[in-house]
């Protein structure tokens, strides 16, 4: 209530004198003073701005109201009409001084009522009066932004733009973007966040920050967000941007929505769509842009484009309509998670080196670029771990052998781990020095491929170049590959298990020795051969499965030497009547390969069940002839159950003038140039 007080003087002491008085007097008796009238109140209202426009406050003000016996009164404010579709209220409505925000043009009935109900007093004045908002107009923007300033949003109607960018903007300080604002751009002009300049523009789940093209019906209209500021400030989320990359944000840019160059920005829950070039591209791998919750939508040159070392920047939680996340080359720079794009693809354009750990998501798709490579550089870690139902692919944008150069493994880390992967189409060069064309290499490295497919190279699945590799192949698969399956030294038979399965490929073992200690088993290879294109020296203790199979090269010689360093090396070929052992030449003629020499002294050396063929080819040593199989010096065998046929010269030959001594057991010769066996 609003009072005002008059001092009223009362005579009251003079009464009671009066009416103590010794001498009664005949004067009358007065009335009391008599206060029941009403006073006579005014409501008058006044209100600001005299022409408010739709989404600004108008002020009412009821202070020029008045009582004619200023003892107060009470004040009350409603509407008693609003436009259609309005919903604004009054606040402070029982105060002299309250707001209302217009949402709606048109006609507001404001009603004031004043009262001194609270004084008993039951008269009341009401006043009322139209207050006619007009519809905001758009606040265009241009030029340069020098100081802290922030764009408010100033409609509710979403599909109103709060601001029009009508001529380049640059932000030379701090923009604070509210929630809710609506910004349009008109064609072919462009928002810089310069060096010195930060954005802040953070909406609301329900209350989108919208920056998009005047024109909304052909994508690439405006220029785009080009960001050059590297502020830790800068944050971008619950933001749509869109029908940006009209033209280039610059020299070495291609069309874009978003530019980050030497930049820094962090977002999340963005929506990138409508590009008439990339969603987002960088130029160099300086710029940091961390982001969470995206969504990439109908970018015409892909949704990024972006340095080798920023592919950690996506997180599995964005989505994506297809296309391509590009990686243009570049090393990687610090440990990253590569995650899964959930619809889209990384493009790989030229070689990508990893020089850090690099674990990569389940379901993760690598496609390359004519040429394109990884090399996984020594002192770096790869983890790729895909799933039986969600793999990890690395192949050609082309699907056809030869589309890319292939994976390069370089690191001896023992993290490096293949699992669920697919492989294909690599192999259009020499992946390295002294290197062919392979969808794999594996230098002086280690590595377990585990449930690995790797086809269609057009070259080897997979090649080593010397023995200092190890790597374990395990449930994997090779298939169509144009050389070998695999390449490998004589020290890696070993790391092949027998449940991969070769589809009728062969593994090729190139020329060398065996490790000089420790055992090892040469598996039995699932559908698969091997080929010994040079010939191989037995230095450890070799056990071969049974139902293995080896096709051997032009002139090539399996020997089991007599003694290493670390002792006596052992063979133990151990097939069954099921699965017998076969040594035998590739081109099946005989002398298509010279055969094998037991120089080992080990009572242990026993070939059961095997069948050895056309060889005969060469020599099978200093003094001694050419045969299928030949027992040398001190060399000790024992034989059983086996076939010796279709040699070019003798079948077996034994040098027991120099302590030789095949030990044999129901042995079959046939068709053997020379004799069965032969002593000397």
């Amino acid at each position: 209530m609003i009072k005002q007080f008059n001092v009223i003087l009362l005579l009251a002491l003079v009464a009671v004198l009066s009416s103590c008085s010794d001498s009664p007097t005949n004067d009358p008796v007065p009335d009391s003073p008599d206060n029941s009238d009403p006073p006579t109140l005014s409501a008058v209202i006044g209100y600001s701005p005299a022409s408010p426009e739709v989404g600004m406050d108008v002020n009412l003000d009821a202070t020029a109201s008045s009582d004619d016996q200023n003892i107060g009164y009470d004040v009350s404010w409603s509407f008693t009409d609003r436009p259609a579709g309005s919903s604004a209220t009054i606040t402070g409505s029982t105060q002299p001084n309250a707001v209302f925000i217009p949402d709606v043009a048109g006609d507001y009935i404001v009603e004031l009522e004043i009262s001194n109900s609270s004084e008993n007093v039951s008269d009341s004045q009401t006043a009322t009066i139209t207050v006619t908002p007009v519809e905001q107009n758009t606040i265009e923007l241009s030029g340069t932004i020098s100081s802290d300033s922030t764009l408010v949003d100033l409609f509710a109607d979403p599909t109103k733009p709060d601001y029009l960018v009508v001529g380049n903007l640059d932000i030379e300080a701090m923009l604070t973007i509210d929630p809710g604002v609506v910004i349009y751009v008109q064609q072919d002009l462009g928002i810089n966040i310069n060096g010195a300049g930060i954005i802040k523009a953070d909406g609301e789940t329900d209350n989108m920050i919208v920056i998009t093209g005047e024109n909304q019906s052909v994508n690439g209209f405006w220029r785009g967000l080009n960001i050059y500021s590297n502020s830790v400030e800068n944050s971008i989320s619950h933001a749509e941007i869109s029908y940006g990359g009209s033209v280039s944000a610059g020299t070495y840019f291609e069309n874009a929505t978003v530019t980050i160059d030497r930049a820094a920005v962090q977002m999340s829950d963005v929506k990138i769509s409508n590009s008439g070039g990339y969603g987002i591209q960088t130029r160099r791998n300086e710029s940091e842009f961390p982001m969470q919750n995206m969504i990439f939508e109908a970018n015409d040159l892909g949704h990024a484009y972006i340095h080798t070392d920023q592919m950690g920047y996506f997180d599995n939680g964005s989505s994506f309509d297809g296309g391509y996340v590009f990686v243009y080359s570049g090393d990687t720079t610090a440990d990253m998670d590569i995650a899964n794009l959930n619809g889209a693809k990384y493009q790989i354009m030229a070689k990508s080196d990893f020089g850090h750990t690099v674990s990569i998501e389940a379901g993760t798709e690598f496609e390359f670029a004519a040429d394109a490579g990884l090399d996984i550089n020594n002192g770096s870690t790869i983890i790729a771990q895909g799933t039986a139902t969600d793999k990890i692919v690395f192949t050609g944008v082309s699907k056809a052998p030869g589309a890319w150069r292939g994976i390069f493994i370089g690191t001896s880390s023992v993290d490096n781990i293949l699992e669920h992967v697919d492989i294909s189409y690599g192999g259009s060069s020499e992946i390295g020095t002294y290197f062919g064309k392979t969808n794999m290499a594996i230098d002086n490295a280690k590595v377990t491929l585990r449930n690995v497919s790797i086809t269609d190279s057009d070259g080897y699945g997979v090649q080593t170049r010397r023995d200092g590799s190890i790597f374990s192949v395990e449930s994997s698969s090779f298939n169509n590959n144009a050389f070998s399956d695999m390449y490998i030294h004589p020290t890696q038979v070993g790391f092949i298990d027998n449940q991969t399965n070769f589809n009728g490929g062969d593994v090729e073992v190139y020329s060398g020795d065996t490790e000089d200690s420790g055992a090892v088993t040469w598996s039995n290879l699932n559908n698969g051969t091997y080929y010994f294109s040079e010939s191989v020296t037995i230095d450890n203790e070799v056990t071969v499965e049974a139902g293995a199979y080896f096709e051997m090269g032009t002139n090539v010689n399996l020997i089991v030497s007599a003694s290493t360093t670390a002792g006596v090396s052992v063979f133990k070929a151990l097939g069954s009547a099921s699965e017998p052992i076969t040594f035998t030449g590739r081109s099946q003629s005989k002398g298509a390969w010279g055969g094998i020499l037991i120089s080992s002294s080990s009572l242990d050396n026993i070939m059961d069940h095997v069948l050895v063929e056309y060889g005969g080819g060469k020599d099978l040593a200093t003094y001694m002839d050419a045969g299928n199989l030949g027992v040398y010096n001190d060399g000790y065998l024992t034989l059983t159950n086996s076939s010796i046929e279709n040699s070019a010269n003798y079948g077996v030959i034994i040098r027991t003038g120099r302590n030789a001594i095949l030990n044999k057991t129901n042995v079959t010769y046939a068709n053997n140039d020379n004799l069965d066996e032969y002593t000397y």
